[in-house]
């Protein structure tokens, strides 16, 4: 298990980004619309719910009942994306429960294996986060809905830090962990 300190510090990061990941799932601001002045009008797209400033209450989103599924595969594109956060939120908090189990066990050096799966998870953690952004990302370029005017949003912005420094943590761990000597082990 690689040194006490990078294990702490790689564990607390990952709580940061996982908290990012988690918000940018449930805040409905992957992408947002805001019509010029004087009649402004914004209108936020989230996994879930489509937030608009004209109407008085959100909607789910998409929906075939709106005409949100009129293009081929949008909506089909935009439930994987849906899917696959919520398939990374719920590993995220697998991962975070591994490392507290690893980490309060008390098995430090009896367990040469466990940094090898914290970087598994947060490295397949990650790339489930780039496969929401690489879907959402393909539909923001080809999709009618989203025409001149329509930028990224909060969401989506954290959920691509979130991404990039779990891309980070992984190596950073791998590293750590790959060039560690127990000190219980002898060097010939």
């Amino acid at each position: 298990m690689p040194n006490t300190i990078t294990y702490i510090l790689v564990s607390l990061t990952f709580t940061a980004t996982y908290i990012c990941g988690l918000a940018s799932l449930v805040i409905p601001k992957w992408l947002i619309f805001e019509s010029p002045r004087p009649h402004r009008a914004v209108t936020n797209y989230g996994l879930f719910q489509k937030c608009s400033t004209l109407d008085t209450h959100c909607r789910e989103f998409p929906l075939i009942e709106f005409g949100d599924c009129e293009e081929e595969g949008f909506c089909e594109e935009w439930k994987a994306a849906r899917i696959n956060m919520i398939i990374a939120a719920v590993l995220g908090g697998l991962t975070l429960i591994y490392c507290l189990g690893v980490f309060f066990s008390g098995k430090f050096h009896k367990e040469q294996i466990a940094w090898k799966i914290f970087v598994g998870l947060i490295g397949f953690h990650a790339i489930l986060q780039y496969s929401t952004i690489a879907l959402i990302t393909h539909l923001y370029y080809t999709s009618d809905k989203f025409y001149y005017g329509v930028k990224y949003d909060i969401s989506f912005l954290l959920v691509n830090i979130s991404s990039v420094i779990n891309i980070l943590l992984s190596g950073i761990l791998f590293r750590v962990g790959w060039n560690y000597v127990p000190s219980y082990q002898t060097i010939d």
